[in-house]
């Protein structure tokens, strides 16, 4: 309590009511006649009475914070995705921690540990470091309420909030070879981590459905930072037969691998092709374009936070967990297109006449 912080004491003192009349009269209750409830709201206002919200919410059992483990929060697609969460949370009258791991297994389990006893909800993208889960047990203890997004736990309960990588995926190397690429990379980080998985699964249904023999030498798994996304670039350059067309699989992936090409003179789209999954702006502005996502971000920290507090809300503690997946949409640019007069007009042309993998899969410019 704040020194000189009015309390429902002082204006019972003031009226010559109890502090047990004054607590019910700022709670409607109906054991307080209208009038008295009135004249004790204005001596409350008078007086410059604010609840104690902490004091509130210890007497509830409830926090109302939620907290949110990240890997990083500078990237667009993370920062769309807290948007969404604090959104949802501002209106359900919920706080937010947010704690970043900086893809560190280490700095994950610090930070899920020391939230336990301070938040009512978690929400966490694992980090690329994470395989083991015995940091989540606490949690499942005390009966608060996990949600995954993005990169989850997948023998963990609780819900999970996915993109459709797998559909995603084939659909832009699907891209690179209707544009009459043959040879095509990926890079990517350890398919121990779910989205990676499914993102190598969706790079080889599109090779095996065009009968593109699959080549393990182009499958990099270096990582899904900047620094990771160069070191995956120079073994694919370094191969005796290159690859003419690059899969990349997150933001910083594939600005090292659009920096690391125009490092060596390489002409992007006519000498390799590129197709991101990665919907940061940047990539529009790039000369030439990067043919890449509108991920859903904002929608995915949204879902994941209605979910969170729902739970936290529903005193039934035998709900069973819930997976949801969100679709994305395309945006076809000049880097996956080996002709120099890309017309997005004959583009729109070939592809209006596309069975897409997903009826909610959008291409769009």
């Amino acid at each position: 309590m704040k020194k000189n912080q009015t309390t429902i004491y002082d204006i019972a003192n003031a009226m010559g009511v109890s502090a047990s009349t004054v607590s019910r009269a700022l709670r409607n209750h109906q054991d307080i006649s209208d009038e008295v409830t009135a004249n004790i709201k204005k001596m409350a206002k008078k007086m410059n009475y604010k609840t104690n919200i902490i004091a509130k919410n210890l007497k509830e059992r409830r926090t109302k914070v939620i907290g949110i483990v990240i890997p990083e929060v500078m990237h667009h697609f993370s920062m769309s995705v807290l948007n969404g969460i604090e959104e949802v949370a501002f209106r359900k009258g919920f706080h937010i921690i947010v704690a970043k791991t900086n893809e560190s297994y280490s700095r994950e389990v610090m930070h899920v540990e020391s939230l336990a006893g301070l938040v009512d909800g978690l929400i966490i993208c694992i980090s690329q470091e994470t395989k083991k889960f015995d940091h989540f047990k606490t949690y499942k203890q005390l009966e608060i309420p996990v949600v995954f997004f993005e990169r989850v736990a997948e023998k963990v309960a609780g819900h999970k909030v996915l993109m459709n990588d797998e559909a995603t995926s084939f659909t832009l190397v699907e891209q690179l070879i209707k544009s009459g690429f043959k040879k095509i990379g990926i890079i990517t980080g350890g398919d121990h981590l779910n989205i990676c998985k499914s993102r190598i699964k969706g790079y080889k249904d599109a090779l095996q459905m065009f009968g593109i023999e699959i080549d393990e030498n182009l499958i990099i798994k270096s990582g899904m930072s900047y620094q990771e996304g160069r070191v995956g670039f120079q073994k694919l350059m370094g191969l005796d037969i290159k690859p003419d067309a690059i899969f990349t699989t997150s933001d910083q992936i594939t600005l090292a691998v659009y920096s690391e090409a125009k490092r060596m003179g390489l002409q992007i789209g006519n000498n390799l092709g590129i197709a991101a999954f990665s919907c940061d702006p940047l990539l529009g502005l790039l000369e030439p374009a990067i043919t890449g996502l509108n991920l859903k971000g904002f929608e995915m920290g949204s879902m994941a936070a209605q979910l969170c507090i729902s739970e936290i809300e529903n005193e039934n503690k035998n709900l069973k967990s819930r997976t949801e997946t969100l679709s994305n949409e395309m945006i076809i640019r000049k880097s996956s297109s080996k002709s120099t007069d890309f017309d997005i007009s004959k583009t729109n042309e070939q592809l209006s006449k596309n069975k897409f993998t997903e009826e909610n899969l959008v291409y769009i410019y």
